[in-house]
């Protein structure tokens, strides 16, 4: 199943909502935390036996509910539910198959919790722990995915029971609908019979049936009982990301530097030729200002080898600002003071931030006072200015970007960025924790063990920056130098 795009959810106020969570009276079960656990009997098979192995011994099954449909409900918790005498009878079915359903069952009294324990360890063996944990680790790993093709194997022999038991009825125009699940997988449109299988046991009214205790034992004694593998122990990943840095460093940090300085300094005797006079020039200063500031990211992201850190995106998140700043500035001018407006603006800000720092007797370390307040009065005296406490534009940075025509540039990183500034779940997520590979603990996040290295933010920076250079020079042409990508 493909994923519902943005312009398919529902708004509700300020909150977008997936087309099924707006069904009406809709539970939400969950396979992995809620309803695997208990067809544990069938994960074991489904991931020690080959495919066709185990479908024939699902049909096995079935043939016992056909006598017996007491035993509708075919989960460990169903199963429980029925007298010691009848349990005792279907576990001596089961094992009758082959001395392989034995040995792949075993793994089952490895639990202190498992529903009817007692009757199932009459049956089975003590459990082999360095074997036994690799079993249920194979097939919590094949059936993990709900929507996988052994998952759906597991899902079927639990609604073909029912169904078998005479739990869930069907009228005569869903006769062919039958047929495909009484001979799945060999008959109708697998594409659609799957999905279809799915949706009916998602839908069973068992839930009354389930043993939720029984779902957080089984992982919270896995948990307990084995460690976890963390994804930088296992993979490549981690080692192959500080080797890019480290060519990064190498090869490109030099390469970068000299650009930078080039375009700077080409930028700098640009400003000079374009700069007609020493009175407040609000679209100069600020066109050169928002391409410097530009530029002076660019180059701590490359001295401080940042490119694959947090703050590398922060910083990129400064250039995507700047440069829908930009954008919008040029094509705001047409009809109004916008130039002034943004500069006003940021000298209301720089006293605004002065006189809260200077009420607080400045214990902001990392601030010099003095120079907040000369800048405050460069253009007037402090008492002149006005401190705006909206947006500059009385707007925000959405509109602005659609109104400049880039609202894609917003689209395809702003909200990213955004994350690693405000410490969002996702950039918390992407930056400080790895997963754990590990199935018997449901792939949980840990944290990671070494310094965050992410993809890296250079090339997208350098595109940027080269965007803010296109909007200088629509300001002030005729300036055509730009950085160009490291080979």
């Amino acid at each position: 199943m493909e994923e519902t795009g943005v312009d398919d959810h529902k708004r509700f106020k300020k909150e977008l909502k997936p087309p099924l969570s707006t069904i009406p009276n809709m539970a939400h079960s969950s396979w992995i935390h809620e309803r695997l656990p208990d067809m544990l009997w069938a994960v074991l098979i489904v991931g020690n036996l080959e495919r066709e192995n185990a479908l024939d011994f699902f049909r096995y099954v079935g043939k016992y509910i056909e006598k017996h449909k007491e035993f509708a409900v075919i989960t460990l918790t169903g199963i429980s539910n029925q007298d010691e005498q009848q349990i005792r009878e279907f576990i001596r079915y089961l094992l009758r198959y082959s001395d392989d359903i034995k040995d792949i069952l075993r793994p089952l009294i490895l639990y202190p919790k498992l529903p009817a324990l007692k009757i199932w360890k009459e049956f089975l063996d003590k459990p082999i722990p360095e074997e036994d944990w690799g079993k249920v680790s194979k097939g919590i790993l094949e059936t993990f995915d709900h929507q996988s093709e052994k998952a759906t194997d597991c899902r079927w022999i639990k609604l073909l029971c029912f169904m078998i038991g005479g739990k869930l009825k069907f009228n005569l125009e869903q006769k062919e609908k039958v047929k495909t699940i009484f001979e799945y997988p060999k008959r109708g449109n697998l594409r659609e019979v799957r999905p279809s299988i799915r949706a009916l046991e998602i839908g069973m009214a068992v839930i009354k049936n389930s043993s939720s205790s029984w779902n957080n034992d089984f992982w919270d004694y896995n948990y307990n009982s084995v460690a976890c593998m963390p994804e930088e122990s296992i993979t490549n990943n981690l080692k192959g990301k500080e080797e890019k840095l480290n060519n990064e460093i190498k090869n490109q940090k030099e390469y970068y530097l000299r650009e930078i300085k080039k375009v700077r300094d080409k930028l700098v005797y640009h400003f000079f030729n374009s700069s007609k006079t020493t009175q407040i020039d609000s679209r100069v200063e600020n066109s050169f200002g928002l391409s410097l500031y530009g530029l002076a990211l660019m180059t701590e992201i490359i001295v401080y080898c940042v490119s694959s850190s947090v703050i590398g995106r922060i910083a990129l998140r400064a250039l995507i600002e700047n440069y829908i700043s930009f954008k919008y500035l040029l094509k705001k001018e047409k009809d109004e003071n916008v130039w002034d407006d943004f500069h006003s603006y940021g000298r209301g800000q720089i006293k605004l931030i002065y006189l809260k720092l200077k009420e607080l007797s400045n214990q902001n370390k990392c601030v010099n006072l003095d120079k907040l307040k000369a800048i405050a009065n460069e253009d007037r005296w402090i008492e002149f200015v006005p401190i705006n406490l909206g947006h500059w534009g009385n707007t925000n940075l959405r509109k602005m970007a659609e109104f400049a025509g880039v609202k894609e540039v917003y689209d395809m990183y702003y909200n990213y960025t955004s994350g690693f500034v405000h410490g969002t779940g996702g950039a918390i997520r992407e930056s400080i924790y790895q997963q754990c590979l590990n199935p018997l603990h449901r792939f949980h996040r840990i944290p990671s063990f070494c310094h965050p290295l992410m993809e890296s933010v250079l090339e997208d920076s350098v595109k940027i920056v080269n965007e803010i250079l296109d909007c200088l020079n629509e300001a002030y042409p005729s300036f055509t130098e730009r950085i160009n990508l490291c080979s």
